[in-house]
């Protein structure tokens, strides 16, 4: 792994080189944690900017998508498909709700189950946000090329699974490290 890591950097400094090409990146910036958030904060950005104009933060576009193709749904439900806790999802279903995006009605067989219904606000959403996710995904395509950008996706999909069969969680939080 030493190798590889001094491979790299000989191969091309630019791309580790804050500020300069002397720039000796500690070890741990090297590493697949530290690389993944700093990819998932660069991504997540880039989508922020491209949707801006649209009223949606990132994590709504993805419950939005979800409702797209799958209406109705639980809360429950959508928590579990989209890796995010509980808590979580029902902030961000009572922002949707109070931009007009969707509905959530009770269901009369079971009445602790909660149904989220998209509105015409909600449905009209898809085609500027399907747009912003195109441009991205062809930015990153141009930018890495096809044939990186798909085995590097189909490396995170086995680690996210490998990890999740650990039973490491997306959604379960320690707490504040004391």
């Amino acid at each position: 792994m030493a190798n590889v890591r001094r491979n790299l950097k000989e191969t091309a400094p630019s791309e580790f080189a804050p500020g300069s090409q002397d720039y000796d990146a500690p070890e741990f910036k090297m590493e697949m944690p530290y690389q993944a958030q700093v990819l998932a904060r660069l991504l997540q950005n880039d989508y922020l900017g491209r949707i801006a104009n649209h009223g949606v933060a990132p994590a709504q576009s993805f419950v939005l998508a979800e409702l797209w193709y799958n209406e109705p749904l639980s809360q429950v439900e959508l928590a579990r498909r989209l890796d995010i806790g509980k808590a979580t999802i029902g902030q961000t279903l009572n922002r949707l709700e109070r931009n007009g995006m969707i509905v959530r009605t009770r269901q009369t067989a079971d009445r602790r189950v909660i149904m989220t219904h998209l509105t015409e606000k909600g449905r009209a959403m898809r085609g500027p946000l399907e747009q912003a996710a195109l441009e991205q995904r062809v930015m990153i395509r141009d930018l890495l090329g096809a044939e990186t950008v798909d085995a590097l996706s189909a490396l995170m999909a086995v680690a996210v699974t490998r990890l999740s069969r650990l039973g490491l969680s997306a959604t379960d939080h320690l707490g504040p490290i004391e």
